[in-house]
């Protein structure tokens, strides 16, 4: 069962590379060209740099790193898309509600949980049958902000990127925010599995299935014995 990751462990820096080896060719040849075609190789790869710069985070990284048991074992993690999910925009500020923002609200008062004026759920689904392999599916969008290309998402614990939309938005003509209704796009890597519709896509918190690249990776040096910086190189699991 891949670990769960530490909220606690917030990155400085991150680089996901949604699609790494997504090529495949021969080599050149006499003339100096080479035949280069695409296929459903492509892999997520990341490399997150993590400030432990108090007590708790250290334990935290300290626990992670132990747990992963080398590259045998995973973890569900993904990209830090705060700045950049389709959030639902509120219809009196116009401001979009963040996980975060939805929790803040929650905590003084439940009600804004359960509003749907100010409540920070977002509902993506899958809307018509997807197959493996495929680079293209419907979104149902029940709940949520417009897509755009360059965001991710995740569906069955598996991280992909929109590479472009392939239908028309839907919009709300009494709001001009996004409306309720189905959105084609195109996407990358390839999928990993058939997905019926319905299947729930999740944008707020994309979370991908990785392990270690290296047993050696994540190697932790505390400066005065105390606090350091970990960068983690990370390799989507199967």
């Amino acid at each position: 069962m891949p670990l769960a990751w530490p909220s606690i462990l917030v990155p400085s820096s991150e680089n996901w590379n949604p699609n790494k080896g997504a090529s495949r060719g021969g080599g050149r040849g006499l003339t100096n060209q080479e035949q280069v075609v695409v296929g459903p190789s492509g892999y997520n790869t990341a490399t997150l740099t993590i400030p432990c710069m108090t007590r708790a985070r250290v334990l935290a990284m300290r626990a992670l790193l132990a747990g992963f048991d080398g590259r045998a074992g995973s973890v569900f993690v993904g990209p830090f898309e705060v700045t950049r999910a389709p959030w639902f925009v509120d219809p009196d500020t116009g401001g979009k509600i963040t996980y975060g923002q939805g929790a803040k609200d929650a905590a003084l008062d439940p009600a804004w949980a359960t509003n749907p004026d100010t409540s920070s759920r977002l509902d993506f689904q899958v809307g018509a049958a997807a197959a493996m392999n495929a680079t293209s599916i419907t979104i149902q969008r029940n709940r949520g902000g417009f897509l755009e290309p360059g965001m991710m998402f995740s569906i069955g614990n598996r991280l992909h990127l929109i590479t472009a939309l392939t239908t028309a938005d839907p919009v709300d003509p009494d709001t001009l925010q996004a409306g309720a209704g189905a959105v084609g796009i195109a996407f990358r890597p390839w999928l990993r599995a058939d997905y019926p519709v319905g299947t729930p896509i999740e944008f707020g918190r994309p979370l991908g299935t990785m392990g270690l690249a290296t047993d050696d990776t994540g190697a932790m040096e505390l400066q005065l014995s105390r606090l350091g910086t970990v960068t983690l190189d990370l390799v989507e699991k199967f």
